[in-house]
């Protein structure tokens, strides 16, 4: 067992010289025995071990005395012991979670503080007890939920979160039998959790009555997924190379949201189509975990639909179709800003010192206004996206920069024909993720100006105009150039 273990911890480099492990001891068999073999291998391999006991506050008496026995377990082998004290079902009342998976929660939030205050001291690892048989439990509890290819591959021998923290998994390449056989050579007692008899928790039902039916069609069923994991892994990993490019081509980060190119998405196979929607949801949510395949066939079918359709995601996100692009994230705020007025009196100041301006930041953007008389010379009139002329008598009750707000409208032509800027906006397809970024220059609800894009009628110079006010913008630079 011994050199079997740090064989399996050579082949994928859990253990360098000088590192500091935390191992998780829970006091099973399986946490016991990995104690024993860290504690061995701790002087051969040449890194220091501590051990990290967490007391979830469910089993009482029984709970305790598992940590006492740790306890007394590591101080027999001469390896450091942190004891963590929790409420399980606190935890898991206050953030609505099942008990099985507070636990969880928990006790790797442990863990990981014990690994941050030793990280002072040189390299830490995590380790955690799981072995064969966890592994094979794992990946049918993902199928059976709905997994892709990522739920396939099982457990990772060695994993890093996104804080940068190593997990290793040293007896993922032995079984249950062999643990057990391991501690009885040693004579090694071990305690036994009566919450695992109990069949109200999934994995149990899957380790108490789906595994010895497997093992009864074929006693090597558990080696045999553990193995098909592996190659599931390794052909994750090729597909995740070949994928790399085409998830750079397909899906871009706009304002906190994710998008998915619709058409170039559908150039795909089928099974990369998947890959992207899964990365794509997993990068909007900040995690893969609960981004099941039935939300990604829901989103490809979104592929299908007309602009406006969403449904919702795990996390709190949304999908929604918007013209060639499926965008993933949070609901938009739907708060309407005014960023700046610009009051009539104001523009009544600039028409009186013709020669001034008057410089206006609205969103870490500038806008200056200046006003003077119109000569009549139409071949004057900029016509570069960023400056605009505007008649100054035919607008009575001073300008508001902001964002858009229901009623707004467009004056369209010289009959005063009115067009909603929402249908505006739709007919000439402009993304939901950009309609509340535009910047407007409004009087009321009549929109003067979509900054970057064109500019209504309602103000237009013509031949009767006979003073000018000239708004010039410098934005981003981003959107679109459409002349009035």
């Amino acid at each position: 067992m011994i050199n079997k273990v740090r064989n399996y911890m050579e082949k994928h480099h859990m253990a360098e010289p000088g590192d500091r492990i935390f191992l998780g001891v829970s006091g099973g068999a399986d946490s016991v025995c990995l104690c024993l073999v860290l504690a061995e291998l701790s002087e051969q391999m040449g890194f220091a071990l501590e051990a990290v006991h967490v007391e979830h506050g469910i089993r009482g008496e029984e709970s305790r005395r598992d940590a006492a026995f740790v306890q007394k377990l590591c101080k027999k082998l001469g390896v450091p012991c942190r004891r963590r004290d929790v409420d399980v079902p606190a935890y898991a009342l206050g953030h609505h979670l099942g008990e099985e998976e507070a636990a969880r929660i928990l006790r790797y939030r442990e863990l990981a503080g014990a690994a941050d205050s030793g990280a002072q001291q040189g390299k830490t690892k995590i380790a955690v007890a799981h072995h064969m048989e966890d592994n094979a439990e794992t990946v049918l509890f993902q199928m059976i939920r709905g997994c892709g290819l990522d739920g396939m591959c099982g457990m990772a021998p060695v994993r890093t979160d996104a804080e940068g923290r190593v997990y290793i998994r040293p007896l993922l390449g032995t079984g249950r039998k062999e643990i057990e056989a391991f501690l009885k050579e040693r004579g090694q007692e071990y305690c036994r959790d009566s919450t695992n008899e109990s069949m109200q928790y999934s994995r149990n039902r899957i380790r108490g009555r789906v595994m010895p039916e497997l093992a009864g069609i074929n006693p090597q069923a558990v080696w045999h997924m553990n193995r098909m994991a592996e190659g599931m892994s390794e052909l994750r990993d090729y597909i995740g190379h070949a994928a790399e490019r085409e998830y750079a081509e397909t899906v871009k980060k706009q304002e906190g949201n994710i998008l998915v190119c619709t058409e170039k998405l559908l150039e795909l196979p089928a099974f990369l189509q998947k890959q992207m929607i899964h990365r794509a949801a997993g990068e909007a949510a900040g995690s893969k975990k609960d981004i099941a395949a039935v939300h990604i066939l829901a989103v490809l079918e979104l592929c299908r639909k007309q602009t406006g359709t969403s449904i919702s995601l795990p996390y709190g996100l949304v999908a929604k179709r918007s013209y060639g692009w499926i965008v993933i994230g949070r609901p938009a705020d739907k708060t309407h800003t005014v960023l700046r007025e610009i009051s009539h009196g104001q523009l009544a100041d600039l028409k009186e010192n013709r020669t001034g301006r008057l410089d206006i930041e609205a969103d870490g953007q500038t806008f200056v206004f200046r006003v003077f008389e119109f000569n009549g010379n139409f071949g004057k009139i900029p016509q570069k996206m960023y400056t605009k002329w505007f008649d100054y008598d035919k607008i009575k009750n001073g300008i508001f920069i902001r964002s858009r707000r229901p009623g707004d409208y467009f004056i369209m032509d010289a009959g005063g024909h009115r067009k909603k800027l929402k249908d505006y906006l739709t007919d000439e397809k402009v993304p939901d993720t950009e309609r509340d970024r535009l910047l407007l220059l409004a009087e009321e609800s009549r929109i003067l100006w979509i900054t970057g894009r064109r500019m209504g009628y309602g103000a237009q110079v013509t031949e009767d105009t006979r003073t000018i006010l000239e708004v010039t913008w410098s934005g981003s630079g981003e959107g679109p150039s459409v002349q009035s």
